[in-house]
């Protein structure tokens, strides 16, 4: 896919928590980037875990620098969502594929808390991640 039209990953809820999780990939740039939205718990963990895993997959097809995580619209990050994102930590001389951005205390509180922002790569803007993964966006219309 190279269009920059988002991807919808879809809609996780519970009825009976009220939990609900929305996420999407698209292409920016040279990057897949897997927007998410809502609150991050152990009925919505799963979702993010495929939706990263989708996204990883296709960026190499496609010729993409790497992936982001945009977790900006994340309201709650419960350590289930934690526990994913864990799974992506890579030593430091590989952290070239995976970016997460991260810009809200809802999401770096936890995230720093448990030293996940020592671990892996954390931006506060989209920008940041695309620059982090040799992306310039500033050189695009």
């Amino acid at each position: 896919m190279t269009s920059n039209e988002p991807q919808q990953q879809g809609v996780v809820s519970s009825h009976q928590s009220g939990t609900q999780m929305e996420s999407a990939v698209e292409a920016i740039g040279a990057v897949r980037v897997l927007r998410v939205s809502g609150e991050i718990d152990v009925l919505t963990a799963p979702r993010l875990h495929a939706g990263i895993e989708e996204a990883l997959r296709a960026a190499p097809a496609e010729g993409a620098d790497g992936v982001v995580v945009d977790l900006s619209n994340v309201t709650f990050l419960a350590s289930a969502g934690l526990a994913v994102l864990a799974e992506y930590v890579q030593p430091a001389n590989q952290r070239d594929r995976l970016v997460v951005v991260a810009n809200s205390s809802a999401t770096l509180r936890p995230m720093s808390l448990t030293g996940l922002t020592d671990l892996l790569r954390v931006c506060q803007t989209l920008e940041d991640a695309h620059a982090a993964l040799g992306d310039d966006l500033s050189r695009r219309g």
